[in-house]
């Protein structure tokens, strides 16, 4: 599996699966990471886009598998997070096998006092599916 964040904009620090389709895990946010140099210097703010991929790359984890991004079906950004004001945030995902290659994916990151991001959307284990 193929990550472009982990190790560079937030590593893991917990793991926590019921199964291969619903669990969390618990990121920190690397608050010198080049994503911040590049967006909002002094005041960074995590990027949406940043939120979805990390999303993303934490239900390849649950699967085991590597996914792709098929469709968003809904996404809010509720709050901005900040590695300063906010330095973990929860990625609690549950998953639907549709059993063709693709998951339904329902997720959200969030903290002990607020709610980040929720998202609702496809997956595929296939590239030639999108």
């Amino acid at each position: 599996m193929t990550t472009f964040l982990e190790n560079k904009f937030y590593s893991i620090s917990e793991e926590h699966r019921n199964d291969d389709t619903q669990g969390y895990f618990i990121v920190n946010l690397i608050p010198d990471s080049e994503v911040y140099k590049g967006h909002f210097p002094g005041n960074p703010v995590c990027p949406g886009v940043c939120n979805i991929e990390t999303i993303k790359e934490c239900a390849c984890r649950l699967t085991k598998k590597s996914l792709f991004i098929k469709a968003i079906k809904q996404c809010r950004l509720t709050a901005v997070a900040t590695p300063t004001e906010c330095p973990w945030l929860k990625i609690n995902i549950s998953l639907t096998d549709n059993n063709d290659g693709t998951y339904m994916i329902v997720a959200d990151v969030s903290n002990d006092k607020q709610t980040y991001m929720m998202l609702k959307g496809t997956l595929t284990d296939s590239i030639t599916q999108l």
